[in-house]
């Protein structure tokens, strides 16, 4: 059982993470976050992993970005899902595979996130990546116009 100094220690590092990553302060939000990311919280993992995968204060490494949004997802984390389908769609730290990609947008859509529905929207009207669905298209489009964007936590 943990005392509540770990909780507080926790949540201090947890909220200075944050605000150096909103600040890009980069090397400083990953001192602060990895360790939080390694216990498995998934804020941390996702924040982390965006800075993998982008090389922010670090050397880039797509892969370990993705296994930690991957980690993140399987906790509910809605943008982590969101950035897997964008990691397949692209081909950053996996193999592109567009199939993979479609199922992690629409897992994310289920979270209300616009951003997702609106890039499915845009590969079925688009007809590159997939077979050209201009009913899908406007689904998707549809929905994510439905959606008001909720304040983050």
């Amino acid at each position: 059982m943990s005392n509540s100094n770990e909780v507080d220690a926790f949540k201090a590092d947890l909220s200075s993470g944050l605000a150096a990553f909103d600040a890009k302060n980069f090397s400083m939000a990953y001192q602060l976050l990895a360790p939080l990311a390694a216990k498995g919280d998934a804020e941390s993992l996702w924040r982390v992993g965006m800075m993998q995968m982008n090389g922010l204060g670090m050397v880039e490494n797509q892969s370990l970005g993705l296994e930690n949004f991957m980690k993140a997802a399987q906790q509910g984390h809605a943008f982590a899902h969101h950035m897997i389908g964008v990691a397949f769609m692209m081909g950053e730290g996996t193999e592109k595979n567009i199939d993979q990609a479609v199922e992690w947008f629409e897992k994310a859509s289920e979270f209300d996130l616009p951003g997702a529905m609106l890039t499915l929207a845009t590969l079925y009207e688009e007809g590159t990546e997939l077979p050209k669905d201009t009913k899908k298209a406007q689904t998707w489009r549809a929905k994510a116009q439905k959606i008001t964007p909720k304040p983050l936590q």
